[in-house]
């Protein structure tokens, strides 16, 4: 299983230089199959690291997660390709995509219940709700993604840690979680600085920070920051790759 970061930073993306800059949050997984996580305003930037796409998943309905509908329209009909792609969220998600765009003939929506497993070719797929806004339109996911023994969550917007979260990620090799906020508090996200010391004691192998907002330093402080509160712990930036069964770039 692979993992490439197409995007790392905030809502707006995060301004900066080298790997300090940084593209809404979205993320390619591939082990045979690919698939996208989060379609973001960014995606026309995002798509020129995509080949294969056979799934998308969505965290949730915010613009910054779901608002490159559009753009993955047009690099659709580019790529030719005649069946529409499986487009995974939770139901009132899916619902919310179908007010805010008129033309959806490049998705074919699947509602998702969490904890119930489905399959994107070699990859078992599920999802756990995590509190994330407070509009009840907009509910959110994190997702797990699992093959032959490697697992995968991907959690890029949580305002709140919580019990299931931690059962959700439990044994899995890699844990990519919102580091939004550093130094202080916002409702919807968490503050990164004061969730990593929780974090660190989970069972997880490794944690990646994405969603990465303005209240960070540059990347090379950051990444001192981070391993200073989890040794496992690391701030992505945007184009890291890494191969979670054997080895990573």
């Amino acid at each position: 299983m692979r993992l490439r970061l197409l995007g790392t930073g905030a809502s707006g993306g995060t301004p900066g230089r080298g790997r300090s800059f940084r593209l809404e949050s979205s993320a390619l997984i591939r082990d045979g199959a690919a698939v996208l996580v989060d379609v973001t305003r960014d995606f026309a930037v995002q798509a020129q690291a995509i080949g294969q796409l056979d799934a998308e998943l969505l965290t949730h309905a915010h613009r910054d997660a779901a608002g490159g509908i559009g753009a993955l329209r047009r690099w659709w009909r580019g790529q030719g390709v005649a069946a529409p792609i499986p487009v995974y969220s939770h139901r009132r998600t899916l619902a919310a995509l179908e007010s805010r765009y008129v033309r959806l003939d490049h998705c074919r929506l699947l509602p998702v219940e969490p904890g119930r497993r489905f399959r994107v070719g070699s990859l078992a797929v599920s999802a756990a709700e995590v509190p994330h806004a407070a509009d009840p339109r907009f509910p959110t996911f994190a997702w797990r993604l699992a093959s032959g023994g490697t697992a995968l969550v991907y959690a890029s917007d949580v305002a709140r840690l919580t019990p299931q979260l931690e059962r959700f990620s439990r044994g899995a090799a890699l844990l990519v979680l919102d580091g939004a906020m550093w130094g202080r508090p916002l409702f919807s996200h968490l503050r990164a600085d004061h969730a990593l010391p929780v974090v660190c004691g989970w069972q997880v192998q490794r944690i990646l920070l994405t969603q990465i907002g303005r209240t960070a330093l540059g990347h090379e402080q950051l990444e001192r920051q981070v391993q200073a509160l989890c040794a496992k712990a690391r701030p992505g930036y945007d184009g890291l790759e890494l191969r979670l069964s054997g080895g990573d770039e």
